[in-house]
Order: structure tokens, then sequence, then C-alpha cells
């Protein structure tokens, strides 16, 4: 038993280094210099206490950077999973083209999210590719990225464009998890396609939209990458993300303490949202299942 537990030590040992190296200490260190005045190159810095939290609740473009993370957030899971779900269902069946199907919509996720911003970056800007198409076509060019609502729906559409491909993936694994005894018994109960999967498929598909919901949130509540290439947070900051935000601060100018206490209050309300999540759904998993 002592030699197993060694085995068992030496085998958990790497895999928690590079958790604590990588996550604990870094998160241990932003909130450490959030509870400090200090630019990010200078040796001193000075102790402020909760002051720069306190700053942080009246800080106007923070809250509107929230507002635009919660509306890429919200909007961005709900879609993924709606269509994530509808797409394996449909893929969810034997053929050559299905396979060629399923490599379609999962290739976007293999391209980094700043390639993808430069590609569509390419397509949609207003001297680009398609307003040009549309020029030759004599139509009036199509302003996307300078206005703000059209940015923000611009982006949210590309997020989920991107991302579907994984949750499809996932989906696909439960689909294929499901017995199909429950589906011959819905069938000799006379039951159709929509009530087999209101009934057998949904229900029994909780557990991968527990994994899809939780994932997919916690992806978007920090969308940074496609922000910077795409828009850089314009037009006038509109489609500024908290971690955009953060970024900026913390980097372009040096307010270094500032920008970790808003990484701990973004880190702190999406556990606190993820965790109330996660419950909820693992309830409903109990329920059904």
């Amino acid at each position: 038993m002592r030699k197993d537990a060694w085995t068992r030590g030496f085998l958990f040992a790497p895999g928690f280094l590079v958790y604590l190296i990588f996550m604990m200490i870094p998160i241990g260190m932003c909130v450490y210099y959030s509870l400090h005045n200090w630019d990010g190159l200078s040796p001193v810095y000075r102790f402020v206490g909760l002051d720069n939290f306190v700053s942080a609740l009246s800080d106007t473009d923070f809250q509107r950077a929230m507002r635009v993370t919660a509306i890429i957030t919200i909007a961005g899971t709900l879609a993924i999973n709606a269509l994530g779900l509808l797409f394996a269902v449909l893929l969810n069946k034997p053929g050559r083209m299905i396979n060629l199907y399923r490599s379609v919509f999962f290739f976007p996720l293999l391209l980094s999210a700043v390639v993808v911003g430069f590609l569509w970056k390419a397509i949609l800007n207003y001297n680009g590719i398609l307003n040009g198409v549309l020029e030759q076509l004599g139509l009036e060019k199509l302003e996307i990225f300078g206005v703000p609502g059209n940015a923000i729906l611009t982006i949210t559409i590309l997020i989920v464009w991107q991302n579907v491909g994984g949750v499809i993936v996932l989906y696909l694994a439960g689909l294929q998890g499901i017995p199909n005894d429950l589906y011959e018994a819905a069938r000799i109960d006379g039951a159709g396609r929509l009530q087999t999967f209101r009934s057998v498929t949904f229900p029994m598909l909780a557990p991968s939209m527990t994994m899809c919901m939780i994932f997919i949130f916690t992806t978007l509540a920090r969308e940074y990458d496609r922000i910077a290439v795409l828009t850089n947070g314009g037009p006038g900051g509109a489609t500024e993300t908290a971690a955009f935000t953060i970024v900026k601060l913390g980097i372009n100018t040096n307010r270094f303490s500032y920008a970790a206490s808003l990484a701990v209050i973004l880190m702190a309300l999406v556990a606190f949202i993820s965790i109330v999540m996660t419950l909820y759904l693992r309830k409903r998993e109990e329920r059904i299942l």
C-alpha cells in the first residue's frame, strides 16, 4: 500500500505542479497586487487595501465593458449550445458525407482566435472583400465594425461560428452513449421524432449539456483575442470586453494594480455564476436521470 501511495503521488505531482505554478500562484499574485498601488514597473508599491475595488464600482468604462461581456457571453453560450445540439442530432447518423460535414463544422475550432479575427477582418472591414464585391455590383457598402450594434452582433456571430464545432463533438459523444433500447421503447409506444427527442434524447443529454454550458460560458467570459484583432475595442470603446479593458489598463496605461483588481472582480463573478449554473444543472440531471 505504501508503494502504491508513492506511485500515485509521483504520477499526481507533475499535473499538480503545473496547476500550482500556472494557475494558483498567478491568481494569488493577482489578488495581492490588487490590494496595492503599482504600475507594473516600479520596484516600490504601496498598500491601498480595497481602494482599487471601490474605484472599480464607479468606473463607467468597466461597467460598459461588463455589459458588453454579458451580452456576448449570454448570447454566445445560448446560441452555441442550441446550434450545437441541433447539428449534433442531424449529424448523428451513418453515411460517407456525414464525416465530411462533421469535419466542416469542426475545422474553424482548429484555427486560433487571432487567425479567425484577421481572416474575417479582411472580409468584413469597410474596405474589405465583402464591400469590394458590393461596390462592384453597384450596391452600398456596409458599415459593420463602425457601428456599435453591428460590431457586437458580428463579433458574437463569429464567436458562435468558431466554437459550435467543439460543442457538436461533445453532444455527438453524448448522443452515441444513449442506449438504443430507449429509442425502441419510444417507437413501440408510438412516439414521433419530436416526442422522442423531448422524452428521450434531450433528457439523456443533460450531463453533456452541463459540461458544454459551463465550458462555453467560462470561455466567452474572458473574450479578448477576437476583439483586439477585429475592432481593438472600437468604435469608441463600444466593443471592449472586461478582459480587453483589463489588458488595456494593465499593459497600455501601466495601471497594473487597478487592472489586477478588475481581474479579481471578473474572476469572482465568473466563478460565482459558474458554481450557481453547475449546481442548477446538476440538480436538473438528478431529477431527469
